[in-house]
């Protein structure tokens, strides 16, 4: 405390000194360190000094003290040619911005750039003034926002929010100068969609908190504070934003020195409206909706909720969600794959739809097996019985791709019971991206061209799926499929092109173009879809995304680890945002219109 009290008094002395130097009027000069006239060009030389003590003067242009922050502050060069950060010591104590400083430290690299570390010597040379530089994204394709590390860097134009996978765990943002595509949503995968990604890298960077720590107990974006009434969505605007630049990894990272503005521009929508029709059909992923053993306890289970109140959490927001979409049929993946007894997850979520609908309103699908398939989940389809009436028994089939990878599909026939005609749901869960297979030879390795692993299962799967329905299995004398779900594949990628070419219609193409249902990175893009065969496509009224999960912070998700009591109480409400991580999508038909 005595250091830190001597070098503001120190500084104080010096500033009055440079002041009477200065003056016109000034009786005596009196002369400036030497040292406070280092040439900058030892910024130039940063790496070759690397683990040496060095002599560098600059001025402070971004102060973040303390443990809590990131424990030191940055400083520019004179001409603002260079930067480096200064680690805090007690021979420094607290600096402001605009302090010019001599140091004597040693150099080390650090987030990015070069640090100084380990100050054995410093001289307080006055004030000047801080060096800002202007930033535009995206950067020119001769240019990397790399030329600007450590530098006071203002962005005078509106950037969206992307993304906010990191917020509650680093208090990070996602930004970009738009909103970024996944490529193979809009392009076609190979050279077209490597092209795609490299122009969305120019368009980004992360908005940080000037902090290292994690889970902080207060995420300060957006403006006033997170919380489940205050959410940043992804594709709210941020402007004023001014600090110093970073990188992390890969990306690059803004530390800011003045508070950003947030302003809603995507606010939360009502369920989508889509007038006419008889039939409303809905595909959702419900995010592993385990319920322990169904008799109150049982948790953890492999998946989804860790204890029975995250399940209670879970299960209020889910079914909160599918009342308000008020479909006849609803598709749903990545339930627990344990049968269809009372007990089972299926069963639980049907009895909650009946208690808040108050009345015996859903019903659903069931087989006499105690699982479908050997994967931890499965698919599950709900239905009104007052508006439709299955036909036949519960199908599916594990022949080929769905033994092993991909989760067989279900399909029920239903009859329409106000116009008497019939459609086929097929609900789906094709094999992830993820686990790649580590022999690169192998043709499910990733290959590159922006489709990720698993992709030549994931077409199988398709092609496989397509000829499994042109057996009509069933007995079913109709083309009337709805082939629905999460096909972990985006657009423009393999699988759909191949279902497209046997038939079947993805009606995104037709009704909701720049629909998404997922958020990756930051770059959004549909996993789910909704296709038609091609012979009931005039039946089709619309269909659309609901975005109430995609763009929502992850940090309003049921689970309670990592949160605050604060947190858990005022991130949370039984409402539909953020009750998957996957959007769900909403298809009405009008069934006078089949064959």
């Amino acid at each position: 405390m005595k250091t830190a009290k001597f070098s503001l008094l120190f500084a104080s002395i010096s500033l009055a000194l440079v002041a009477t130097a200065c003056s016109p009027n000034s009786p005596t000069q009196v002369a400036v360190d030497p040292k406070c006239e280092t040439s900058v060009s030892t910024y130039q030389s940063l790496a070759d000094s690397e683990g040496q003590t060095i002599n560098l003067t600059g001025i402070v242009h971004g102060v973040f003290h303390g443990e809590s922050q990131l424990g030191g502050f940055f400083m520019q060069a004179p001409n603002a040619a260079g930067a480096v950060f200064v680690h805090d010591s007690e021979m420094i104590g607290t600096v402001t911005v605009g302090d010019q400083l001599n140091l004597t430290a040693t150099v080390q690299s650090g987030q990015g750039h070069w640090e100084l570390h380990q100050v054995s010597d410093i001289i307080h040379c006055g004030q000047s003034a801080v060096t800002t530089q202007t930033l535009t994204l995206p950067v020119a394709s001769d240019a990397s926002l790399g030329e600007h590390l450590f530098q006071r860097v203002r962005i005078d134009q509106d950037l969206l929010v992307i993304g906010h996978y990191q917020l509650a765990r680093f208090g990070t943002l996602d930004l970009a100068s738009e909103r970024l595509w996944t490529a193979t949503q809009v392009v076609a995968p190979g050279a077209e969609a490597a092209a795609y990604s490299a122009n969305n890298q120019a368009k980004r960077l992360v908005l940080d908190d000037g902090s290292y720590t994690e889970y902080p107990e207060q995420i300060p974006y957006p403006t006033g504070g997170l919380h489940i009434d205050n959410p940043v969505r992804s594709g709210d605007t941020v402007r004023q934003l001014e600090g110093v630049l970073v990188r992390v990894g890969q990306n690059y990272h803004l530390h800011p020195v003045t508070e950003p503005e947030f302003i809603a521009t995507n606010p939360r929508a009502p369920v989508p409206d889509i007038d006419g029709g008889d039939v409303r059909v809905v595909a959702f992923n419900v995010l592993n909706y385990f319920n322990g053993d169904g008799q109150g306890g049982g948790f953890p289970t492999p998946r989804g909720a860790a204890n029975t109140t995250e399940f209670e959490r879970q299960r209020a927001r889910t079914i909160a969600t599918m009342i308000a979409l008020d479909a006849d049929i609803y598709a749903l993946m990545e339930m627990e794959n344990d049968g269809f007894d009372q007990h089972s997850a299926l069963a639980d979520l049907t009895r909650g739809l009946n208690e808040a609908a108050g009345a015996d309103v859903f019903a659903y699908v069931s087989a006499d097996t105690d699982r479908v398939g050997s994967d931890a989940i499965t698919q599950a389809i709900i239905y009104k019985p007052a508006q439709v009436t299955p036909v036949g028994d519960l199908l599916w089939t594990t022949d080929g791709a769905f033994g092993w990878g991909s989760r067989p599909p279900l399909l029920q026939n239903f009859q329409v019971n106000a116009s008497g005609k019939q459609l086929a749901v097929v609900a789906n869960h094709f094999k992830s991206k993820g686990g790649c297979p580590r022999d690169r030879n192998d043709a499910n390795a990733n290959q590159g061209d922006g489709q990720a692993c698993w992709n030549a299962l994931r077409v199988e799967t398709a092609l496989e799926l397509a000829a499994w329905l042109d057996t009509n299995p069933g007995g079913i004398e109709h083309d009337n499929f709805v082939l629905l779900g999460d096909f972990n594949a985006y657009k423009q990628e393999d699988p759909l092109t191949a279902l497209a070419g046997v038939g079947y219609r993805n009606l995104a193409h037709d009704f909701d173009p720049d629909g998404y249902s997922y958020v990756f990175r930051g770059e959004k893009g549909s996993l789910d879809h909704v296709l038609v065969h091609e012979r009931m496509l005039s039946a089709v009224i619309g269909m659309a995304h609901w975005y109430i999960n995609s763009d929502e912070p992850v940090a309003f998700e049921y689970p309670l680890e990592n949160k605050t009591t604060w947190q858990q109480e005022h991130w949370y409400a039984p409402t539909p945002y953020r009750s998957s991580d996957h959007d769900p999508i909403l298809t009405v038909i009008d069934s006078t219109q089949l064959d």
